[in-house]
């Protein structure tokens, strides 16, 4: 399998990202553009960033696509033209959402769209998205999304999604989690979910219950909890009660991963704490749960390990985005954001290069971007992106593909105050540590 890597004269190609060029456009306000003539009857390209400002879910995306634009302005723009952003505020709210998505496109004339993370809202806004034709590059992790794209593809063909794998995979890392385990000396054949009491969770378990019948796991109990639920301690009792080797949480919009982590280490209990917690992905997990999440086994959103980046060009965000905003992205969803941003240019560069009257109509950026981020080559940004084309098996169309070559939720650990990749073997930049009470 080829990729499309973005060797050093490629990324000036297609950006010039570095700190060098990050510098000149931080410095000066005024670019040299590479032509005097406006191509394509436009004066600007406009990227709309669509996301709950208040959350660094969304202040993270603003923020990397903010640097993006900034690096492509500094070298020249798209196709000679500068780029500026527009923000949208969706506030977590399905009727705001529509109606900052329609004022992007119709009021501040957006070209492409990137940003989302609810998936709710995500569904809302696809409605507002297909009638206006324009692209977006989206966060969220339902399956119902790609699905559709692949009931309705000439409706929903603008749809892509760009930051995390589809939610059904995370039980394709849940188990990889478990098989590691074993492979580590842990026999683990009893498990206690404590899971998002929330629809997201059942695309997961469709796809878990038969991965862990096939190891011979057994699920002791399985526990849903609602939104901002504290009351950890008996249920790790009840874990271990239970006989269970692990608790595997599935874990998303609970929000109080830091109490599970605090409760878990407190106890010490003969219990592994391994599954899937969104809260462990905070840079500061280790300094709110006090080092409680010592030894917590996770799975990392979004492909992104930040002491193991996986590739060059996600070392330099890395590095360019501490060196703007003075730490480093604080949610996996910039990563997505600032690939979003260079992958649109590639796709009109790309159509435009071909020949296509207009590299801007949303169709043909559409027919690029199926072409250039494909199974067999994929774009190599901040991670290996490659898209599932139209037809897939599991009506994953337009979804980001999964593994270890692609995109994948990496199996990580805190130790020691900092947060490890642990499995794949070649990829992992630490080994697994087990608490000194697990025995």
């Amino acid at each position: 399998m080829m990729s499309k890597k973005v060797s050093r004269r490629g990324y000036l190609k297609y950006a010039g990202a570095g700190v060098v060029v990050v510098a000149a456009g931080a410095a000066g306000g005024d670019y040299a553009w590479q032509s005097t003539k406006k191509p394509f009857g436009k004066e600007e390209v406009i990227i709309g960033v669509l996301a709950p400002m208040a959350t660094r879910q969304g202040s993270v995306q603003r923020d990397a696509a903010a640097l993006a634009i900034e690096e492509i302005n500094a070298a020249g723009g798209i196709l000679g033209l500068p780029v500026r952003m527009v923000i949208g505020d969706d506030k977590l709210e399905a009727d705001t959402a529509v109606a900052e998505l329609r004022r992007l496109v119709t009021a501040e004339n957006a070209d492409v769209l990137t940003g989302g993370f609810s998936s709710g809202i995500m569904a809302a806004t696809m409605e507002p998205m297909a009638e206006l034709k324009t692209v977006f590059l989206a966060d969220a992790s339902s399956p119902a999304h790609p699905a559709k794209v692949a009931e309705d593809y000439e409706k929903y063909k603008y749809w892509f999604r760009i930051t995390q794998n589809n939610g059904a995979s995370f039980a394709f890392d849940m188990a990889d989690m478990i098989d590691m385990l074993r492979m580590k000396g842990v026999d683990v054949d009893k498990i206690y979910i404590i899971k998002d009491e929330h629809v997201w969770v059942d695309a997961v378990e469709e796809f878990l219950n038969p991965l862990l019948s096939e190891r011979n796991v057994e699920v002791v109990k399985n526990v849903p909890i609602p939104r901002g639920y504290t009351e950890y301690e008996p249920l790790i009792i009840e874990a271990n009660d239970l006989g269970a080797q692990v608790i595997l949480p599935i874990l998303a919009i609970s929000g109080t991963g830091d109490v599970l982590a605090k409760h878990w280490s407190t106890l010490q209990l003969p219990v592994l704490l391994a599954g899937h917690d969104l809260a462990a992905l905070d840079l500061g997990f280790w300094e709110k749960t006090e080092g409680a999440c010592n030894y917590y086994i996770f799975i990392a959103d979004g492909g992104v390990v930040q002491t193991a980046p996986p590739t060059s060009m996600c070392v330099e965000f890395i590095k360019n985005y501490e060196n703007k905003y003075g730490h480093p992205p604080e949610a996996h969803q910039g990563y997505g954001a600032y690939d979003a941003v260079y992958l649109y240019k590639m796709a009109v560069e790309e159509a435009s290069n071909a020949g296509e009257a207009d590299p801007f109509n949303s169709d043909i950026v559409v027919k690029y971007l199926e072409k250039l981020a494909t199974l067999g080559n994929p774009v190599e940004l901040t991670r290996r992106v490659a898209f599932y084309p139209p037809g897939h098996e599991n009506k994953w169309d337009h979804d980001l593909a999964w593994g270890n070559e692609y995109v994948r939720n990496w199996i990580s650990e805190w130790i020691d105050g900092k947060w490890y990749e642990i499995w794949p073997e070649g990829k992992a930049n630490a080994e697994l540590k087990l608490p000194p009470w697990f025995k």
